[in-house]
């Protein structure tokens, strides 16, 4: 009995169509995500969102599929560590949902409300919605930057 619960445990969050990995705030959600990204764990990743979302985060990043997409994202990254250390500050919650837009580099920021100084942050995602279920929050969907226009200036 051990061993199949140890089973069990072991598949819950995996990216096999399954139930998504939850987490405590769209904030821990958010911030697991560009971790996981940084780091090149696309099953972690991808984990973190609902199946809908999964399929679609490849070819919205022009790929085939949501873990080839966190590697091809995970190489342009060029500073792992300052990555990892933005925060979504223009995340925006109303109730079981919440929404962050890298929309003209707006949504996520450092850690000290500075714009960010990387070639690629998490900004260059595009747009990420939340929602609350029983067990937590999950990436419930995604629109890719290629959809947004120029911002101007």
């Amino acid at each position: 009995m051990v061993v199949a619960l140890g089973a069990f445990v072991a598949a819950c969050g995996e990216d096999d169509g399954g139930s998504p990995r939850t987490a405590a705030t769209p904030q821990d959600a958010l911030t697991r995500l560009t971790g996981y990204i940084a780091d090149d764990k696309g099953k972690e990743a991808c984990a973190l969102m609902i199946t809908a979302v999964r399929e679609k985060f490849g070819p919205e990043n022009d790929v085939k599929d949501c873990e080839t997409a966190v590697s091809s994202l995970s190489s342009q990254v060029t500073d792992k560590k300052a990555y990892r250390e933005m925060v979504p500050s223009g995340l925006e919650v109303d109730g079981d949902t919440a929404e962050v837009s890298g929309y003209c580099g707006d949504g996520w920021t450092n850690a000290d409300g500075s714009r960010s100084k990387l070639k690629f942050d998490p900004n260059d995602l595009g747009t990420l919605t939340l929602r609350k279920d029983d067990g937590g929050w999950v990436i419930s969907d995604y629109t890719g930057q290629k959809h947004y226009s120029s911002c101007g200036g």
